[in-house]
């Protein structure tokens, strides 16, 4: 991930966002929370899927938590 994706992964706190991982998965994440200080910073999200009429639905009924250092890239989401 660059520095530039870190940026927008940071100021994308409640927006949908499309992560890539290292190991190749991409999904739609609502971003909860970045932590970027300490041994292992990570991101906290949500992922999501779009509904027949277009709205965001949450994926299960629990967050999810991956280490910065595994995102390969974080792209704006536009349908």
């Amino acid at each position: 991930m660059t520095e530039a994706e870190l940026s927008l992964l940071k100021s994308s706190i409640d927006q949908i966002v499309e992560l890539e991982t290292t190991a190749g998965e991409r999904h739609l994440a609502q971003i909860l929370f970045v932590f970027d200080d300490g041994k292992t910073p990570d991101v906290f999200y949500l992922k999501v899927a779009r509904d027949p009429d277009g709205e965001f639905v949450a994926e299960g009924s629990s967050g999810y938590s991956v280490l910065l250092s595994d995102i390969a890239a974080v792209r704006l989401y536009r349908p």
